[in-house]
């Protein structure tokens, strides 16, 4: 069975036991953090795997399969949707550049 990622109801740490293996599915675009343990991610399409240890994060694209297995010891993964980039230009910051460009 194939669990969803991102969605609101993820709210608390997924935790992996050793050598316990997760098939997973991004719903929406996030990121996985690691906060305990060691995970191996492989994501369905990519060439590379990816070992994250603490405080490692890794960027998932919508639509992702993937399959996760924690390492030698219990894991901890915090699963976050990503937020888009917002521009923090101002309309006066806007003008001085503008201004520096046509010079």
């Amino acid at each position: 069975m194939m669990r969803n990622l991102f969605t609101k109801d993820m709210r608390e740490p997924l935790a992996l036991s050793a050598g316990q293996v997760l098939s997973l599915h991004a719903e929406r675009a996030g990121t996985l953090q690691v906060t305990c343990g060691r995970v191996w991610v492989t994501i369905s399409g990519q060439s590379d795997d990816y070992w994250l240890n603490p405080g490692d994060h890794l960027n998932v694209a919508a639509g992702s399969r993937m399959v996760l297995e924690a390492d030698q010891g219990r894991s901890l993964i915090n699963l976050r949707p990503q937020v888009p980039a917002v521009s923090r230009f101002v309309k006066s910051d806007r003008a001085a550049l503008s201004t520096q460009l046509a010079s």
